[in-house]
């Protein structure tokens, strides 16, 4: 009895070193968070100062976490308040974005078809996001599509989140799958930044919410439609 269960440990062990991973950003990635996100950082600083939030420009402070998005849109908008209560304020965004966060915002095209077809083929499926954990879940639950993810790591989940190679190595050591047998999607400099970090091959969205191209960050691959994953996959993995 002892020796089938150690055999069938070890016959899982190696088949989980033979999977592929495909890590998911969240935000212009999956979902388009956008709106709910600039609301309610509207109505934040609208209740400090009578300031028009820009959508466009707002829209590329998305992915680096609450604080830095708040911070972010006081700084476009010439604002300038005391530590406290920059600290204050985003808590209250926080608190108001948890309430609104899927009233307006809506899964980008084929994401259930493509979530499908990797479930199908046996990937393995994770979330790396910058989103606070507990809000990447209301949000995924929501649009009823956390169920895909066997782990969910936010910005708040572990001491460091991304572009640091914490997140995503933490997620390949929890699932014992290599870099080479892992990709990653996103829609920023901070996760082709998280990928080359990791050395994980990545890939570029674009329709989402990319920030500035930095010099010798290029994503291994560029996509429209998140059902081009799928010959990604198959053509390179």
């Amino acid at each position: 009895m002892f020796l089938t269960h150690i055999i069938a440990k070890v016959i899982k062990m190696i088949k989980r070193t033979r999977q592929k991973m495909v890590v998911f950003d969240l935000d212009g990635t999956l979902i388009d968070t956008a709106p709910d996100l600039i609301a309610s950082a509207r109505e934040v600083i609208c209740e400090i100062i009578d300031v028009e939030i820009d959508p466009e420009t707002s829209r590329k402070f998305i992915g680096k976490g609450g604080e830095y998005f708040i911070k972010k849109n006081l700084e476009f908008n010439n604002i300038s308040l005391e530590q406290s209560k920059i600290e204050k304020l985003i808590s209250q965004f926080l608190l108001i974005y948890e309430k609104n966060i899927s009233n307006k915002s809506s899964l980008y095209p084929n994401v259930i078809k493509t979530l499908n077809w990797l479930k199908d083929n046996d990937y393995v499926l994770n979330i790396c996001t910058n989103k606070p954990e507990k809000l990447a879940k209301i949000i995924l639950d929501d649009f009823k599509v956390i169920s895909y993810f066997d782990e969910i790591i936010g910005g708040d989940t572990l001491a460091q989140n991304k572009p640091n190679p914490l997140p995503l190595l933490t997620i390949m050591k929890n699932h014992n799958i290599k870099p080479l047998n892992t990709l990653m999607v996103g829609d920023t400099t901070t996760d082709i930044l998280t990928a080359k970090n990791c050395n994980v091959r990545s890939v570029c969205v674009d329709f989402g919410y990319f920030d500035e191209k930095i010099p010798g960050v290029e994503a291994d691959f560029s996509i429209s439609d998140l059902s081009e994953i799928r010959e990604i996959l198959l053509q390179n993995y």
